[in-house]
């Protein structure tokens, strides 16, 4: 088998299991106050710090990445998330479970850093994009398979059941054998590169790269923090609700391929601004202002539109890639990336207290809101994007 398989197996596996155990913990707030004693503020720390010790991981282990190798960084990542989740799993104090949560960061942000960038480098030339698609494809596949496991599991919670729920988050460490055995820095990468990058002279291509990346993570999470519970209070059951989630959880990491692929011919700058327009499209349709229109078969159907839209995000990593050399690739793309997931925390804190404030019927005009203000940020990022840039080949 190609060694370029491996990489992308690998880093698709165990982004998929980062975005696990990113989410997971969101499944036994009640479980974690019942018996750890949680109040409110906690909760919104504990998952604030997972996305705040990204950036600090991603850059980090970015820096190191470039100058260490993008291999070592994925092991450290994948196994000190995984061994992280564990001791969240069986910590005997909130203190502890937060404290566990920030290294769990640290490595979360490692671990996409090294595995996005190890898995590009290692594809054909031809075939970067489409490779880069289906190792982002773990998105959706990693939030996905959080549902699936809570539907096993939630017969069982009581007692011992969350944690053990909670243990589920450390099977990426399966992962580690098949990465010593089988994965490898590309040939041209080499620590006896003595060439010294100014890193400010990629402070343009880190700034609209972490506001594209910035502002369609604000608009996803911002329509997500609240769209199971705006759809539910429309009447539709819980269930159904938990089914579409799927559906469009598994579409979107097809999408993400699609888009992946599609950008190994045609300008990832044109594909973005046509995700983006296709997102703008949707936003309405799947949060109706006008009462009439809020129909489930109506708010499928913008669902669909904007989740294959957002197939685009896989590519707003590449325009870092692509644009800087070797020696800060890792940094930067990891940087980049996780500053824009922590917008997109903010994006969700900004919609809960919205809905908590005006009540959950407001969604549909606060998401409208939102959604249709980030968008025309990253649409003008890309406007003004340096069209020649600077095109890295390794």
């Amino acid at each position: 088998m190609e060694k370029y398989i491996y990489a992308t197996l690998t880093s698709f596996s165990s982004w998929a299991g980062n975005i696990y155990d990113l989410l997971i913990i969101t499944y036994v707030y009640e479980y974690l106050s019942k018996y750890l004693g949680m109040n409110t503020a906690e909760g919104t720390l504990l998952f604030a710090l997972g996305l705040i010790f990204r950036v600090i991981g991603g850059y980090i282990f970015g820096k190191y990445a470039d100058s260490h190798g993008r291999k070592a960084v994925l092991i450290m990542g994948t196994a000190g998330y995984s061994l992280a989740q564990a001791g969240i799993a069986f910590s005997p104090s909130i203190i502890a479970v937060l404290a566990f949560r920030s290294i769990q960061g640290l490595m979360m942000g490692a671990q996409w850093t090294a595995g996005t960038v190890i898995a590009y480098e290692n594809a054909p030339l031809n075939l970067r994009s489409l490779i880069n698609g289906v190792v982002q494809a773990g998105y959706g596949v990693g939030y996905a398979m959080t549902g699936i496991s809570f539907l096993v599991f939630s017969p069982h919670m009581a007692g011992l059941g969350w944690r053990l729920f909670l243990l589920t988050g450390s099977v990426p460490l399966l992962i580690i054998p098949l990465i010593l055995s089988k994965v490898s820095d590309v040939k041209t990468f080499s620590k006896k590169a003595e060439t010294k990058v100014n890193v400010k002279e990629y402070i343009g291509v880190l700034i609209r790269a972490s506001l594209v990346i910035s502002g369609m993570f604000f608009s996803y999470y911002s329509v997500f923090a609240v769209y199971p519970d705006f759809v539910e209070s429309l009447g539709i059951s819980k269930s159904l609700v938990g089914e579409i989630m799927f559906a469009s959880n598994m579409a979107l990491a097809v999408s993400f391929i699609v888009f992946g692929r599609v950008a190994d011919y045609i300008s990832k700058r044109k594909l973005i601004i046509v995700g983006v327009v296709g997102e703008m499209i949707g936003i309405p349709m799947m949060l109706p202002l006008i009462h009439v229109l809020q129909t489930f078969s109506f708010m499928v159907i913008g669902l669909v539109l904007y989740t294959v839209s957002t197939g685009f995000w896989p590519l707003a990593p590449l325009l870092v890639i692509e644009s800087v050399p070797v020696e800060v690739r890792s940094a930067l793309t990891g940087l980049s990336y996780n500053l824009g997931s922590v917008m997109g925390g903010v994006g969700s804190i900004v919609m809960g207290t919205l809905v908590t404030l005006f009540g959950i019927g407001s969604a549909s005009l606060w998401g409208n809101v939102l959604c249709y203000t980030a968008l025309t940020v990253v649409l003008a990022t890309l406007l003004t994007w340096n069209r020649g840039g600077n095109k890295i080949r390794i």
